[in-house]
């Protein structure tokens, strides 16, 4: 199995920042309100929150979600923990899930794509191209190979200096569900990559709440 297919193996639920808390909790019990985003809250790993974020491998990222969202359980063989602070392959940071959809944040290797580490003030388009980057690592998000006629939007788009490539999918044999976002950046060492996945009900009812996320993620 991938990534997708095995995110489903870590069964409980998350709860409030800080490594080993496992309760079922809403996000917005314990997470700042995003800023000028009614109804979001914002998450922002803490220092101990991931091994890669224990471990120094990857900076800091953040993301808006609705508030009746809730943490789910990463499964330790997706989470990286048995190879830090060198992954060879791509690895699951956290699991949202909510009644509009459900996200994770993975993270690929640098090496996995480029031979040469980031210099400063590089970004994705260093790495390759929107078309390439999704080749790459679709099959992370949707445990499928993406085709061309999937990809219904891949835009480069510039923020506070860094580059982001978002997604539009429409995959109608996913495992993850039929539509997807995603969103990908690059900074030192990893690529890390937000995906957003939601069934046709869930994407006819929450287009504008999950691309909100997807807007929303930023690699600090």
């Amino acid at each position: 199995l991938g990534l997708a297919g095995l995110a489903g193996l870590g069964g409980g639920l998350g709860g409030p920042r800080g490594a080993g808390a496992v309760v079922p909790a809403e996000v917005e019990g314990y997470l700042p309100a995003a800023p000028g985003a009614a109804g979001f809250f914002e998450f922002v790993p803490s220092d101990k929150e991931t091994p890669a974020i224990r471990a120094g491998t990857i900076p800091k990222y953040r993301f808006w979600m609705p508030g009746s969202w809730r943490r789910r359980t990463v499964a330790n063989i997706l989470s990286g923990n048995y190879c830090q602070p060198r992954c060879d392959e791509p690895w699951t940071e956290v699991l949202f899930d909510g009644r509009e959809g459900s996200l994770q944040v993975l993270v690929a290797p640098l090496n996995k794509l480029r031979r040469s580490s980031l210099q400063a003030g590089q970004s994705v388009e260093a790495v390759g191209t929107p078309s390439g980057i999704i080749n790459a690592l679709g099959p992370n998000i949707t445990g499928n190979t993406i085709e061309d006629e999937e990809v219904a939007r891949a835009e480069s788009v510039k923020i506070d200096g860094r580059t982001y490539y978002q997604y539009s999918l429409e995959t109608p044999y996913a495992k993850t569900g039929s539509h997807q976002l995603a969103s990908i950046a690059a900074k030192d060492e990893a690529v890390l990559l937000l995906a957003i996945s939601a069934s046709e009900s869930q994407w006819k009812n929450s287009k504008d709440e999950l691309t909100k996320i997807q807007e929303s993620f930023r690699v600090l």
